[in-house]
């Protein structure tokens, strides 16, 4: 028997700056109600996954952490494959298509790109249907190149099992903090 589903939607800020004691407190709540298995954190396209594991680290006013009442499974990253290598070697900034955190973020799109494969522990290649075989080839191995501990999954219209993206034990705390830039940047809120 399927249950309805229970969705919170938190806008108008950054998941692990403005909006994360709103998460701390949605997360709360939902860990609270037994009767759910897993609870599935989508972020904006321009998000970006370190930042977001980061925020299972912070303590509010009472020393409750995010990751007292939860447990960061996996992080995934959906990549556009049709578009995938033209937007590596653009140098459009963030800035100009409106994607920005804020008026200093000079990031460029490959910039955010990298972050996002890069900290991932699944990728799932979009839009292979869209892709021919050698460019599909080509993107596959950038992004193995890129991150090659994580799965890579293909898919179309995003089908993927749940079990490649639920369940999975992937993600490591404990590996995360090693990996270079954690918790060094600035979080407001």
């Amino acid at each position: 028997r399927q249950r309805e589903e229970h969705m919170v939607e938190l806008s108008n800020g950054c998941i692990c700056c403005t909006l994360r004691e709103d998460l701390l407190v949605e997360v709360a709540n939902i860990a609270a109600d037994t009767s759910f298995d897993y609870l599935l954190i989508e972020s904006t396209g321009v998000s970006e996954p370190m930042p977001v594991a980061e925020t299972f680290t912070f303590e509010d006013s009472t020393g409750l952490r995010l990751g007292d009442v939860a447990e960061i499974d996996t992080l995934v990253t959906v990549v556009d494959g049709s578009r995938f290598m033209s937007e590596m070697d653009s140098l459009e900034s963030l800035q100009s298509r409106n994607w920005h955190a804020d008026a200093e973020d000079q990031r460029t799109i490959s910039h955010l790109l990298c972050d996002q494969v890069e900290f991932a522990n699944v990728i799932v290649l979009n839009k292979c249907d869209l892709m021919k075989h050698e460019e599909k080839t080509k993107v596959k191995s950038l992004i193995q190149k890129m991150n090659p501990s994580a799965r890579l999954v293909e898919s179309e219209y995003s089908n993927v099992p749940l079990d490649y993206v639920l369940g999975t034990g992937l993600f490591s705390m404990s590996e995360a903090e090693k990996y270079e830039g954690w918790l060094q940047e600035a979080r407001i809120g």
